[in-house]
């Protein structure tokens, strides 16, 4: 398809995303390079108000250090935004495994100021990440890509609250279990950049995104090595779990940095003492709450807990888990409430299955009570569908060959394909339609008869 707008000459694609296609072009009437965002369709209210927000809130700002737009127009039904183009490329197509420490703690510096500028204007930019910092052929870097950005005061609809925004290695935890952020969330995700800077390497990371999640939000503040120890400090107090660990302005971090780098900041020697707020399953500053009181509206999860079944207990809460990652409001908090159940620390460990099932001498019994315990350590590990032989949904599937009446296993069956469900809604909300689609295919292998598998596949969404 060719791509025309009056008073611009497309030169060539540069990337497309769910929401967006990105182009390099020439502005005719001044003879420069631009880069045109321009939105892949106009049939979702929501999506266009936010693609329009972020051209108003970019183009209200004067920095050096902040992306320029140059126009904002609508071309039929899809809108467009023209803004600088720069010849240095992104943070993320650089070697950060060869960068010295100079030069990430320049680069921090500068994005600490940056952020300080938004943030007085009430602007969060909540996707802080390397590919969004992009430079100037001198290496003046520049932040870019507001397309989650969020103006505190701004209409509540157009930031969908309860809505996760942001790239999954560099989300601070506040953001994956859908509470309030502020300014102190982009200098978490500027931390876990500052951190690969650094290292060369991702401080959280996982075989899927939710696996990645889910460490932002369990795993402690990792340790740099010795060489780096003077440091360690500073990292803690980015990427602290509680936002009341970190520091609690980006012109705080700014100041600390200046300090550190001058000598005036004593470093943090072995022994060093961890930000506060550990709760007793070891994660830093996350408060849980009891599970009765985080009610969310998933239906999956009315029908996941049953006040009489322990069989499904733990693998109730795994799913709660990563349900509570996505979309439908659910109450702050209750991600480390489930977290901390599973993990066994809460002192209200569920029984497992075969212990509610070793009561009959039964053989059958026996072997499914064997079968749902596998399913349940599976479920944990999230291995939902995937792989085929060691998955939950196959050890329920062994469980349904012997028994296709079988309860649990039915019911585990229902509540895999409501995972998927809701994965679906994730990644659509992310504006991941391959990996929507991904998720909807092995939520229909699942459970074909899924009602919301159903309603997505004829939806019109997946429609080629």
């Amino acid at each position: 398809m060719t791509i025309k707008i009056p008073g611009y000459k497309i030169i060539k694609p540069i990337a497309e995303g769910g929401m967006a296609a990105v182009y390099l072009a020439e502005q005719q009437s001044l003879g420069r390079r631009v880069v045109l965002k321009l939105l892949k369709k106009f049939d979702d209210v929501y999506q266009s108000a936010r693609f329009v927000t972020e051209g108003r809130i970019i183009a209200s700002l004067n920095h050096r250090n902040i992306i320029t737009i140059h126009d904002i127009g609508v071309i039929g039904e899809r809108h467009y935004i023209a803004m600088e183009f720069l010849e240095g490329g992104d943070l993320e197509m650089r070697n950060l495994e060869g960068m010295s420490v100079d030069a990430a703690l320049d680069l921090v510096e500068t994005i600490g100021d940056c952020l300080d500028f938004l943030h007085r204007k009430n602007i969060i930019h909540r996707d802080i990440k390397p590919a969004n910092i992009l430079f100037h052929s001198d290496g003046t870097p520049v932040l870019t890509d507001f397309g989650v950005a969020k103006q505190q005061e701004a209409d509540a609809k157009l930031t969908r609250d309860g809505t996760t925004l942001g790239s999954p290695y560099y989300i601070s935890p506040e953001q994956a279990e859908c509470k309030p952020v502020d300014g102190r969330s982009d200098i978490y995700s500027l931390g876990i950049v500052l951190y690969e800077m650094l290292t060369g390497a991702k401080p959280y990371q996982g075989e899927s995104d939710i696996q990645v999640i889910i460490s932002h939000l369990s795993d402690p503040v990792p340790s740099l090595p010795p060489r780096l120890e003077q440091y360690q400090e500073l990292i803690d107090r980015m990427i602290a779990k509680s936002p009341a660990d970190r520091f609690a302005t980006a012109a705080e971090l700014v100041g600390y940095l200046r300090e550190l780098r001058q000598g005036g900041t004593q470093a943090r020697s072995t022994g060093r003492t961890r930000p506060t707020g550990t709760t007793a399953s070891g994660l830093h500053g996350v408060q849980p709450v009891a599970a009765h009181d985080a009610q969310l509206s998933l239906r999956s999860i009315q029908t996941a807990i049953h006040d009489n079944s322990g069989i499904f207990a733990a693998g109730a809460l795994t799913l709660l888990l990563v349900l509570a990652i996505g979309f439908s409001g659910m109450k702050p908090g209750f991600i480390s409430s489930a977290l901390e159940s599973i993990t066994g620390k809460s002192g209200e460990t569920t029984q497992t299955t075969a212990q509610d099932t070793q009561k009959t001498n039964d053989s059958d019994s026996a072997k499914h009570a064997h079968y749902l315990a596998q399913a349940e350590q599976a479920r944990k590990k999230l291995r939902f569908a995937t792989p085929a032989n060691d998955s939950a949904y196959y050890y329920y599937q062994l469980i349904l060959r012997e028994d296709p009446t079988h309860p649990a296993a039915l019911q585990g069956v229902t509540e895999i394909a409501e995972i998927y469900a809701d994965l679906v809604d994730w990644a659509l909300g992310l504006d991941q339609m391959e990996k929507a689609r991904d998720y909807l295919d092995t939520g229909l292998a699942v459970d074909p008869d899924n009602e919301r598998l159903q309603q997505h596949a004829h939806g019109g969404r997946f429609d080629s």
